[in-house]
């Protein structure tokens, strides 16, 4: 299973639920006793595929990196040092590597440390994120996130939706 990929065709970005969204959902949790307290979500649109994390050579001190896909290179982005800055690590054994379309149609990589989910999150659940939040908690680019309540651990779930606000918007107005 951990060496298997998944094909941008095996992640249907139709959903059954026309008030749904269709999303890919990660954490950022580096160890299993670090408290999850936020999910990301990609809309599956935007996923090219899911595979095995390769090495990745990170910048000293930065968030950004580089890994070798066969005969290209692939910029990645430790989503986990930018919002933890003051960790003194970045991820350097993710098992995962999501990877994507940027808007200049580059491939980029976010890793991962579990095999993300593929969800249908309701319209319904879904909420602009304050701009004052967004500077503040360095998360300019997640405009909308999705509060799902959790019934078993009596709390809610938050969902930070990255680059959707176009899509967000079409689907609400």
């Amino acid at each position: 299973m951990i060496n298997q990929t998944f094909e941008l065709e095996r992640l249907s970005h139709t959903t059954i639920n026309p008030d749904a969204l269709r999303v890919l959902v990660f954490s950022l949790s580096k160890t299993a006793t670090e408290q999850v307290e936020y999910f990301f979500a990609l809309p599956v649109e935007s996923v090219l595929k899911v595979i095995p994390c390769p090495p990745i050579n990170w910048a000293v001190g930065g968030e950004l990196g580089m890994a070798d896909l066969g005969s290209d290179n692939v910029t990645t982005l430790d989503l986990h040092r930018h919002f933890f800055p003051n960790t003194s690590t970045v991820i350097k054994d993710s098992p995962f590597l999501v990877l994507l379309n940027t808007i200049t149609s580059e491939q980029c990589g976010i890793p991962v440390t579990g095999l993300p989910i593929l969800s249908d999150i309701p319209l319904s659940t879904i909420r602009p994120v304050s701009l004052s939040y967004r500077q503040v908690a360095k998360i300019d680019f997640a405009s909308h996130m999705a509060i799902i309540s959790d019934p078993e651990n009596k709390k809610s779930i938050k969902i930070f939706l990255l680059g959707m606000s176009e899509m967000i918007e079409s689907r609400t107005a």
